[in-house]
């Protein structure tokens, strides 16, 4: 019997020497390993924590089919590609978000009864973009969004004006915003920029 098929077998039938063992010649290397991977310390000793723990609790149906070493280092591996992969989808999801805040900021500033004039801040272009858009809105939705945007009238007041309650004036505002967005994606990123770096 290998050294590894005798430490296997002493971990099925739950040794906890031999985990101590395995534990304290891998650990370290295992470490390293996969901080080469992800580049982040304490992200590193969590992944290896968690192959090691995983391989303690199912002792009992461990199947090592080449080395315990190279075992454990695929087993690393994969966990650092997920967890490599799950930054990215953070920092897509991030970078959207961020995106979405700018752009709805940006609908809001445009809709909101401000002294600036609505052309000096956005040019004709825009406005008839804006204006093709608000048109193209179902009537008592866009019907909120003008007494909003060029009534100036509070949520409050354009729910007793119209008979509904400010919870569907919200839900009225946040749709035409959701809709102006995708429609005016393109103009709204230039217009974003252009406030930036004015």
């Amino acid at each position: 019997m290998t050294d590894d098929a005798f430490i296997i077998t002493r971990l099925q039938t739950g040794e906890e020497d031999a985990f101590k063992f395995l534990f304290d010649s891998e650990y370290e290397k295992l470490c390293r390993f996969a901080n080469c991977m992800v580049h982040d310390s304490t992200a590193a000793e969590s992944i290896v924590d968690d192959v090691m723990l995983n391989i303690w609790e199912n002792r009992n149906t461990l199947n090592v089919e080449s080395s315990l070493h190279a075992y454990l280092t695929r087993a690393v591996r994969n966990r650092c590609i997920n967890e490599l992969k799950a930054r990215l989808r953070r920092m897509a999801s991030e970078t959207t978000e961020l995106k979405l805040n700018a752009e709805t900021e940006m609908l809001e500033i445009v809709f909101r009864d401000d002294n600036e004039p609505f052309n000096e801040l956005l040019g004709k272009e825009l406005e008839e973009k804006i204006n093709n858009a608000i048109a193209t809105l179902p009537k008592e939705c866009r019907a909120v969004l003008e007494k909003s945007r060029f009534e100036g009238l509070s949520y409050k007041e354009i729910a007793d004006e119209m008979g509904i309650s400010t919870n569907t004036v919200k839900y009225h505002i946040k749709n035409a915003l959701a809709f102006m967005r995708k429609n005016l994606d393109g103009y709204l990123k230039w217009t974003i920029i252009a406030m930036l770096i004015r």
